[in-house]
């Protein structure tokens, strides 16, 4: 890292900009951050102020186990400055755990290639309690990324535990990627009224032999649950987790989580394809519910008179065609607040 050139902020504006053009020609019109930090928000106003940002921001600051009481009551003070809706911020990000692929998620029990480890949380219990208590007091929603199956639990043992101490609140906390989840769990998203934010891009069936080997067959029967968690009541909130993902391209995502499976030679049966999901539920998640994860489900999301204009105009009709040619859709026109962003060429 010490031979790549730092940075400069013409620099990031640029690459900001071209990230701007290619989520336009993939007919995003809005972004959650789930890593946000002062820097990136002040690049944020630079782009408004030149008339370039062309989609609608919500920022999570990110924080964690040491994070000062000082601090979080700034965070707060930012969501009366920046209220939305084209520059938003009102949440949090914590990170309970890591990813299974290096043994880091944070599981109930060992992995199963590798006996030696379950993986360690980052927080204790009783860090992560105290913190989401003085996050949901100051008013403030928290996103927590979970991955592996006692991570999940601890998030939602810890949106309970607020609950009991703040009492009940329309405040829609997340629980971020969900990989795997104990069978006990899924109902206590809509128990809690807590969200379900996964990306079915994570379920390429490219990358899920060394996911699978980790956890082993017992537990890949909940990977990726989005039908479980459905099932349950949970109102599944889809994204893409870019750039840690292999595509930013809702297309992807959707073809993903509607054509599941089987795969010869994947435990337990195949890529469970009953976890898959309708047309329907997956273009909701990716809209009426991402809008409703982010507070702002009465101005956008939809396409009803009053509400904004953030329009993707697609080259087929996603509930006529055949599913397994979801992934051939283009986007032919992007409207951000009324104004044409972006248009395929013939």
């Amino acid at each position: 890292r010490r031979l790549v050139p730092v940075a400069t902020r013409a620099d990031k504006l640029a690459a900001m900009e071209q990230g701007l053009r290619l989520m336009a020609s993939l007919g995003i019109t809005s972004l959650q951050n789930a890593n946000g930090n002062m820097d990136e928000l002040d690049l944020y106003n630079e782009l408004i102020r030149s008339n370039k940002l062309t989609v609608r921001a919500s920022f999570a600051m990110s924080i964690g186990p040491m994070e000062s009481e000082t601090s979080l009551r700034d965070f707060a003070a930012l969501h009366a400055k920046y209220p939305g809706p084209l520059l938003r911020v009102a949440a949090v990000k914590m990170v309970i755990d890591g990813v299974i692929e290096s043994y880091t998620a944070a599981m109930l029990e060992p992995y199963s290639n590798k006996k030696d480890t379950s993986g360690k949380p980052a927080w204790t219990q009783e860090q992560f309690n105290k913190t989401a208590a003085i996050v949901d007091k100051l008013g403030l929603q928290i996103y927590t990324h979970a991955i592996g199956d006692r991570g999940v639990r601890m998030a939602l043992d810890g949106y309970e535990a607020v609950r009991r101490v703040n009492g009940p609140r329309d405040a829609r906390h997340r629980v971020e990627h969900i990989e795997t989840i104990h069978p006990n769990d899924l109902p206590r998203f809509a128990a809690l009224g807590v969200l379900p934010s996964m990306e079915p891009i994570h379920a390429d069936p490219a990358t899920i032999e060394v996911w699978s080997a980790a956890i082993g067959p017992e537990r890949t029967r909940l990977g990726f649950a989005w039908r479980s968690i459905e099932k349950a009541g949970g109102r599944l909130v889809f994204s893409s987790d870019w750039p840690a993902s292999i595509s930013v391209d809702p297309i992807r995502g959707l073809h993903n989580a509607v054509n599941r499976r089987t795969i010869t030679g994947l435990p337990p049966n195949g890529w469970l394809p009953e976890e898959r999901v309708s047309v329907e539920t997956a273009l909701r998640a990716y809209t009426v519910n991402a809008a409703y994860a982010s507070h702002e489900e009465k101005i956008k999301g939809a396409l009803r008179p009053g509400m904004l204009a953030d329009i993707a105009v697609l080259s087929q009709d996603l509930f006529k065609i055949d599913p397994m040619d979801i992934h051939k859709t283009k986007v032919d026109i992007t409207i951000v607040d009324g104004r044409v962003v972006y248009t395929r060429k013939p």
